[in-house]
């Protein structure tokens, strides 16, 4: 079968976009943001999520604007970040994903220019960094996702087997984060708990996600872990058209498949984007630094789907998140 994703593609006219953006009148006194990105909306997990920041500072008076960009066209990224940098017309420009090498190029020829660079680090003066601790937040995943699939009597759809996945988008070191804490969390309810780990090779495909979802629910496993991007559709929906629990990433994806999809890792990438341009207009943000967003202060969470997660397995999850929390617990992570 074939998954077709609906992405809001950015409009045709990208440099006539560019040219209002750079012409654009604005008052002195009103703040600006512009994201600019590698990828599109409506990928209902991480940028839909980012978006959501914008969309309050927004409403806060803030002038925002959403750059998107074919994933596929690395040259039209660059050229964005390079037309809003030279235009002076932003008070902050963000960028996420896949920019790094295009930030640490542009960002030193702008030093006035502030940046927020967002899911990644680069060290230089007009930069925030933003992180997320994806592996505390995946931790509480695999806590779940191990009851799931062990117990038969609250998750039906669970053989009882002690066997879970995650499908992934690429092996890179974000990733290797979620899947630290996927594993931890798991192993704390189910020792000698079956993990598989599948990389689909990239965060667009949804229909190879969909075929090795497939895959790894013919080996066995009881839930799947979506840590793919827009290719995370493909695989909720395998897992639902298997009869299998999932569970989302990024936003709440639960009611894609509300028969299915236990429960959703948010990383609070829009909450991050709202709190940093609150702290760049108070003058309170830390440039030339790091600021992670975990457990502790809201960065990350799960969201449950109310319809399927049971209130004592909702206590038994809350419990480990109190431990991560309180210090009595660390995630490993793959970034030291």
């Amino acid at each position: 079968m074939t998954i077709r994703v609906s992405l809001k593609r950015a409009a045709a006219a990208t440099v006539m976009g560019l040219a209002m953006l750079t012409g654009a009148a604005m008052a002195a006194d009103q703040f600006s943001a512009v994201y600019v990105m590698s990828d599109n909306l409506g990928d209902m997990g991480f940028n839909d999520n980012a978006a959501t920041g914008f969309a309050r500072a927004e409403k806060d008076g803030a002038r925002t604007r959403l750059l998107q960009a074919s994933p596929t066209d690395p040259q039209l990224w660059r050229q964005n970040l390079e037309a809003v940098s030279n235009s002076g017309k932003w008070s902050v420009i963000f960028t996420g994903p896949n920019m790094h090498d295009n930030l640490a190029a542009v960002a030193p020829q702008h030093p006035d220019q502030k940046y927020v660079f967002f899911d990644d680090e680069l060290k230089e003066p007009n930069v925030l960094s933003v992180k997320y601790a994806q592996n505390e937040g995946s931790y509480l995943a695999g806590v779940l996702a191990a009851i799931a699939a062990t117990d038969k009597k609250d998750f039906p759809l669970s053989s009882g087997e002690p066997k879970i996945a995650v499908v992934a988008g690429m092996d890179l070191p974000v990733i290797q984060d979620f899947i630290l804490g996927f594993k931890q969390g798991a192993a704390t309810v189910t020792p000698d708990i079956n993990v598989q780990v599948i990389f689909i090779g990239n965060f667009n495909d949804a229909q190879k996600a969909y075929d090795l979802t497939n895959t790894a629910i013919n080996n066995g496993a009881n839930v799947v872990y979506n840590v793919a991007g827009p290719a995370g559709l493909g695989i909720l929906k395998a897992a639902a058209d298997a009869n299998k629990y999932a569970i989302g990433v990024d936003s709440d994806q639960n009611g894609l498949h509300p028969k299915n999809v236990l429960a959703s890792m948010l990383k609070q990438i829009g909450n991050s984007i709202y709190d940093s341009i609150k702290q760049i207009e108070a003058g309170k943000a830390e440039f030339g630094k790091l600021k992670i967003y975990g457990l502790a202060n809201d960065g990350v969470g799960l969201v449950y789907n109310d319809g399927l997660v049971p209130a004592e397995v909702k206590a038994r999850v809350d419990q480990a998140k109190a431990k991560v929390v309180d210090g009595e617990l660390k995630v490993e992570t793959a970034f030291k």
